[in-house]
């Protein structure tokens, strides 16, 4: 699932000298955040930077890429 970072992280990004963009998206899989190293908001309900963590994180987002996912109805 993705959405804006509750707590107003934002990606900066820049594509050569003129060119910068910005990004406060988020990719949350298994109630984990794929930006938690990045940002170090601690208090965030999606912070976890453990390696069991990383594990679940991992096996979620594979399972969203299968199409089994893919194809399932939405609740």
């Amino acid at each position: 699932m993705k959405f804006e970072c509750p707590y107003g992280w934002k990606y900066e990004g820049k594509i050569g000298d003129h060119l910068t963009f910005e990004s406060a998206t988020v990719h949350i899989c298994d109630g984990i955040c794929d930006s938690c190293d990045l940002c170090g908001i601690e208090r965030c309900e999606f912070y976890d930077t453990s390696r069991e963590a990383t594990r679940r994180f991992l096996r979620a987002q594979a399972q969203e890429h299968t199409l089994e996912h893919l194809l399932a109805p939405i609740n």
